[in-house]
């Protein structure tokens, strides 16, 4: 199983901020960093979820990531694992408390996550080598397998309830709090570790996890307000906190949003939720009994044309008089079999009653068709074949379908299916007041995930319910502004019971007005299919980088009308490179990137000389830069000289073999993955560099890991990047690489700062830029020879000229007699910038991309050979008329 492209995308961001914390050692500036990048400013967006950092856990880095129901939240949370550990000291135990907010939660991420067949583990297991396992509660308590030496050796995952940490007055101190002899042997294992907690002892569980400074996961976190408190967190002395929820708190330091369009887009979920409402219970019954049939007849055509088997079920939310009335429940069984649905088709699942507690709802054995249930189902049960649900409710209460809207979301097997029926979950009430039961539906999505886009309505149920007397109802709130979560009722009143009349249900259902109810309602769905279809398509144009839901709280600004004709017919080139022909492509074309430049490079056999003398100066100024500033620095970064001393001892009882494996195995783990050059080239190039130093230098870099794997990373880099370049000019000559028109300009963009002033800007308004672009663009922007210019964006935004380096040039000029020039600015020539490669790169690509392209490296004083000044430039462009 394999990450979808949005749950990869979060998995990147992750890995982005995890980067931007290593540069800046800075909490706080590494989220306005990450987000920054992506032209959004935490400080000055004005939104309820994506703030300033929120620094609650002091030294502890702590982010959410927003996933709506059935985007894969606990596959996310795996994959997420690796970057994670791959970010701390190498000595760190590896051990993660996964906290879940349920019982049923608990028992199924237990169960999948302890069995080796099954997707999650596969995944952490091919991350971990295998040296992976698995502890509930009881097995910590009772030391099953949890002792010193396994967590050494292998991640250790732990999963837990909160409840089990949190000290109540009813129930007493809970276990994990209390003296444990049979954890008593990581005491004196780790005697040297900070134990976090007064008067608890050391031999307690909770002190134990502490000992290990465990990554947190917390899934469903917005169901941790009141009982995953700060003083809880900071006790179990956490290295990390991943948060995954579909509904963040305000003080969430979100990193990455995943959209509903993108659940959509990959088969995840049904929507729209197609939402009608009736003038009583028997039509809902009617119509609810109606679709079940109409749906179920969808799917075996589908099946019997090569689709997967699905049996569409119907639940049916009742609202008795107390919260558990088994009477009621019983009453609307009787009924539902009156009508003529055989009792093995209906189901009661309540607290006190689950009659699908072990039933497999997706066999093709199993015949439920209709569950009765009540306002909440329990977190952890969900079925894909949900597709209907039905609110039995009396006309004049209080519809509380938020908390059990989300169990009909999920899609069947993850794929679009041929029935467009089958893509859509349905919700029918009978409502005096719909635009409260909308509300709530409303609600019900935003706790989901979702929002108040991913339903459909028809338009004069809205309308014939609007209450002129508040003006509530309007449809730019209903549609525009975020709703106000209403109060749920309690259901007290007497009046809630549901009645049914069996005869009742069975006339309309046999009548035209049913027929045509029902197909009132398919033409709802079967309108909305083109909407979503054409939405889709729209965002995949838009900037990916600024997630929707921010994109109306972003300025963005488009191409000004009078350069739009010209500048939509604009099709810069870029490289790309011939793949393996088939018989479909004799001539396949991909965008080239830097990876595929390394055919060829073994590691193994470059040149090893590096100079690692006189570097003591140089590692004592950059432990004095790298200091704690305060207390946003992450604390985890930072090993303890006890475990120098322990792996130095460990050192001394290897032969001289051994412990040249044994550093470069630890520099290589340090240094990670270098673009495509596979690890065992990346320790056998170490092994060279280090195998002929003496024992002092060996010592040395045994206590000054980061810095050496540094020096040896960069020269690494270099090798590789003399390749690639020679890799590119040989596939150039060969034909091999070659320039196809690929880049237009977005019809609209969002720099985070932007600049006035200079004339025939091509965007309303342009991303800033300092003062000598300035002064370079204002000298070309004034002259008659150019019609529009363009201050081209960064990091996957603007126009990439992609080869041996990735070069985004700071500015894109259209010409009157046609020419597009690109142009690079350079303040000064600093030694060791990339200003000769990119300038190489800038020459290749304006002698392959065509005669009506240029590109022009232009310096304020010292310039390279073949760059210009500004004067050169001004007069090779005024000509251009």
């Amino acid at each position: 199983m394999e990450l979808k492209k949005y749950q990869q995308e979060v998995i990147n961001d992750l890995t982005q901020f995890i980067e931007e914390l290593d540069t800046t050692r800075h909490l706080s500036n590494a989220f306005s960093n990450f987000w920054e990048s992506k032209g959004i400013s935490v400080q000055s967006l004005e939104d309820d979820f994506l703030r300033p950092y929120d620094n609650s856990i002091k030294g502890v880095p702590r982010v959410t990531v927003k996933v709506p129901t059935a985007g894969g939240k606990t596959f996310i949370a795996c994959n997420a694992l690796k970057p994670i550990f791959d970010s701390f000291p190498l000595d760190k135990p590896q051990v993660v408390v996964w906290f879940v907010p349920s019982d049923t939660i608990l028992k199924q991420t237990y169960k999948n996550l302890k069995d080796t067949s099954h997707p999650y583990r596969q995944k952490i297991d091919a991350h971990f080598n295998g040296n992976v396992k698995v502890y509930d509660k009881e097995a910590l308590l009772f030391g099953q397998g949890f002792n010193p030496v396994e967590v050494k050796e292998q991640l250790s995952i732990l999963v837990l309830s909160v409840q089990s940490f949190v000290e109540t007055v009813r129930k007493g101190l809970p276990r994990a709090y209390r003296e444990n002899e049979n954890l008593a042997e990581f005491v004196s294992h780790f005697r040297d570790l900070k134990a976090n907690l007064d008067n608890v002892d050391d031999t307690a569980l909770i002190q134990v996890i502490a000992y290990l400074n465990p990554v947190i996961v917390i899934d469903e976190s917005h169901n941790f307000e009141a009982d995953l408190r700060i003083e809880m967190l900071n006790n179990i002395n956490p290295s990390f906190i991943f948060d995954l929820t579909a509904t963040p708190r305000n003080k969430s330091n979100i990193i990455s949003f995943v959209d509903a369009i993108k659940l959509k887009k990959n088969n995840m979920v049904k929507l729209p939720v197609i939402v009608y409402n009736h003038q009583d219970t028997t039509e809902v019954l009617s119509s609810a009994i109606q679709m079940q049939k109409t749906l179920e007849a969808k799917a075996k055509t589908q099946e019997a044309n090569g689709g997967k088997y699905i049996r569409p079920i119907v639940l049916f939310q009742a609202q008795p008089k107390t919260k558990d009335d088994n009477i009621t429940f019983d009453k609307i069984k009787s009924s539902l079999m009156e009508i003529g649905i055989p009792e093995s088709q209906i189901k009661i699942k309540t607290a006190n009653k689950d009659e699908i507690k072990n039933l497999d709802l997706l066999s093709r054995d199993c015949e439920v068709r209709y569950i009765i249930t009540v306002n909440a189902l329990k977190e952890g049960w969900d079925c894909p074949f949900a597709y209907v649900l039905a609110s039995l409710a009396n006309k004049s209460s209080s519809i509380d379908v938020e908390q059990i809207l989300g169990r009909v979301l999920r899609l069947p097997y993850v794929t679009k299916h041929k029935e467009d029926l089958l893509n859509y979950s349905y919700v029918f009430t009978s409502s005096n007041n719909f635009l409260d039961t909308l509300d709530k539906i409303i609600l019900g999505l935003n706790k989901s995930g979702f929002s108040a886009k991913d339903y459909r309505v028809k338009e004069q149920q809205i309308e014939s319910k609007i209450d002129t007397s508040t003006g509530k109802g309007s449809f730019e709130d209903l549609f525009g502004k975020e709703q106000e979560q209403p109060s749920t009722s309690n259901n007290d009143n007497d009046d809630t019971e549901v009645t049914i009349n069996v005869d009742d249900v069975k006339q309309l259902t046999e009548s035209e007005k049913g027929t045509s109810q029902l197909e009132d309602i398919l033409k709802l769905a079967g309108d909305t299919n083109a909407e979503f279809e054409k939405k889709m398509e729209e965002l995949e144009k838009e900037d990916n980088l600024i997630p929707t839901e921010l994109k109306e709280k972003i300025k963005s600004f488009p191409i000004k009308e009078v350069f739009k004709e010209d500048a939509n017919k604009e099709v810069i080139p870029t490289f790309h490179i011939k793949t393996a022909p088939s018989l479909i492509e004799p001539d396949n074309l991909i965008p080239l990137t830097k990876n595929l430049l390394l055919d060829g490079f073994e590691l193994d056999k470059q040149n090893s000389d590096i100079d690692l003398t006189r570097t003591a100066s140089k590692m004592a100024s950059i432990d004095l830069a790298e200091g704690r500033k305060d207390e946003y620095v992450p604390e985890y970064k930072y090993v303890d000289n006890h475990v120098k001393e322990a792996f130095a001892e460990y050192l001394s009882t290897l032969t001289p073999e051994q412990k040249i494996n044994q550093i470069a195995g630890r520099i290589t783990k340090i240094i990670k993955k270098i673009d495509q050059i596979p690890e065992p080239q990346i320790i056998a190039y170490i092994k060279k560099i280090i195998e002929n130093l003496n024992s002092d230098k060996i010592a040395e870099i045994t206590n000054n890991e980061p810095f050496y794997a540094k020096i040896i990373k960069n020269r690494i880099t270099e090798l590789s990047n003399q390749h690639m370049e020679k890799q590119f000019d040989i596939l150039l000559d060969k034909g091999t690489v070659l320039c196809q028109p690929s880049f237009k300009f977005s019809k609209k963009i969002s720099p985070k700062n932007t600049l006035k002033g200079i004339t025939k800007n091509l965007y309303i308004e342009e991303g800033e830029m300092n003062d000598f672009e300035r002064q370079v663009i204002n000298e070309v922007a004034n002259l008659d020879s150019v019609v529009y210019w363009h201050r081209n964006l960064e990091r996957g935004k603007g126009l990439l000229i992609n080869g041996f380096v990735n070069h985004y040039p700071d500015f894109i000029v259209k010409m009157k007699n046609g020419k597009t020039i690109l142009v690079e600015t350079k303040g000064d020539h600093l030694d060791g910038s990339d200003s000769q490669q990119k300038l190489r790169l800038g020459e290749k690509w304006a002698s392959k991309a065509g005669d009506n392209y240029r590109y022009f490296m232009v310096f304020k004083s010292d310039k390279l050979d073949g760059a210009r000044t500004v004067a050169e430039l001004i007069d090779i462009l005024k000509d251009m008329k």
